[in-house]
């Protein structure tokens, strides 16, 4: 691999990183609900794309194991040098009501909008379509769910208190933080039980929001703007740093390949330099003075006096004005 194949691959992978953020990673648990009534009803889970990209969700796995259950799979695990997803896979056929696959080939359903949800019913019938685990929930009782990344790395989780009734739900606050980064504890919870249009049930719809909380929070911290200047220069200029530097050192290797490839272009032989360079004895033969005064005479008297003068000069035998010869001729036939 050449070193500008290298540079422009290590450029790409620079480039490419801020994409991370807007992965998996950004998919988070918005809201759960354990059992509809007192009478029975399925619970569900509402998720929630954070991310400003689509992201699909299909291969990721849901589970109510807890974290130290999926670890001690993994670290019995850790000798025979198999990956994350395939432990995960395995530990799905062998506990299917513990832990659940979110299928491939319905790229119609499992491709997320940004910043949208989807509901996963937890109605213990994975047979009815993409969208239905092979477990419920309890009620009167903790309920734990998470959901992982197909590398096996937990991407959010949450503890569903035994004191949520029927008909509640226990979702993030609507004038909370948006769901945010795993661990960071500053994602807000409360239980909603549909009563008011605070705590209104809205199953696959976000709570709209009448201001953006990180605009707001960003306001606190800068009221006079002077960060997000300094922070939008710095972009600008680090910016042209880098084009300038990605310039440079294209023409360095541009040079240092030219040089190379003259290097190996064979050296003309002394007998051939000294006959072009030599120059001719003697002087030029007349047939060569001729011709290369006619061509300097031809060159320099190409127009006469009245260059650039039309002068229009009528004819009266003009084809034009000759009816006959317009008209088409008879052919004779010979005999």
């Amino acid at each position: 691999m050449s070193k500008r194949t290298l540079i422009l691959v290590l450029l790409c992978a620079i480039l490419a990183l801020p994409t991370l953020a807007q992965g998996r990673k950004n998919v988070r648990i918005n809201e759960v609900m354990v059992q509809q009534d007192s009478t029975g009803g399925n619970g569900w889970v509402e998720f929630y794309n954070s991310s400003y990209s689509s992201t699909a969700v299909e291969q990721m796995f849901i589970t109510t194991m807890s974290r130290e259950e999926i670890q001690s799979v993994f670290d019995k695990n850790k000798g025979n040098k198999k990956k994350p997803k395939q432990i995960l896979v395995e530990l799905c056929e062998a506990q299917p009501m513990d832990i659940y696959e979110i299928p491939r080939g319905d790229e119609r359903h499992t491709k997320i909008a940004p910043r949208s949800h989807f509901v996963m019913e937890a109605d213990g019938d994975p047979k009815s379509g993409t969208f239905h685990m092979p477990f419920t929930f309890t009620q009167g009782k903790d309920n734990y769910i998470a959901l992982y990344d197909v590398n096996g790395d937990l991407v959010d989780d949450v503890t569903i208190p035994a004191s949520l009734n029927y008909g509640e739900t226990y979702a993030i606050k609507a004038e909370g933080r948006l769901p945010s980064i795993l661990g960071d504890n500053q994602t807000e919870w409360t239980v909603k039980d549909g009563k008011t249009i605070e705590t209104a049930i809205t199953k696959g719809n976000y709570n709209i929001r009448e201001v953006n909380e990180n605009i707001e929070a960003f306001h606190i911290k800068d009221p006079h703007g002077y960060w997000i200047a300094l922070l939008a220069m710095s972009v600008v200029f680090s910016a042209l740093a880098l084009l300038y530097i990605l310039f440079k050192l294209f023409g360095m290797f541009a040079s240092r390949n030219l040089q190379t490839e003259d290097k190996k272009q064979p050296a003309a032989a002394p007998e051939a330099v000294k006959a072009v360079a030599a120059p001719a004895s003697g002087d030029l033969d007349g047939e060569k003075m001729a011709a290369i005064c006619f061509a300097l005479y031809q060159h320099l008297n190409a127009h006469d006096n009245e260059s650039g003068v039309l002068t229009l000069a009528p004819r009266d035998n003009s084809s034009w004005a000759n009816k006959a010869g317009l008209m088409r001729e008879i052919p004779v036939i010979k005999k």
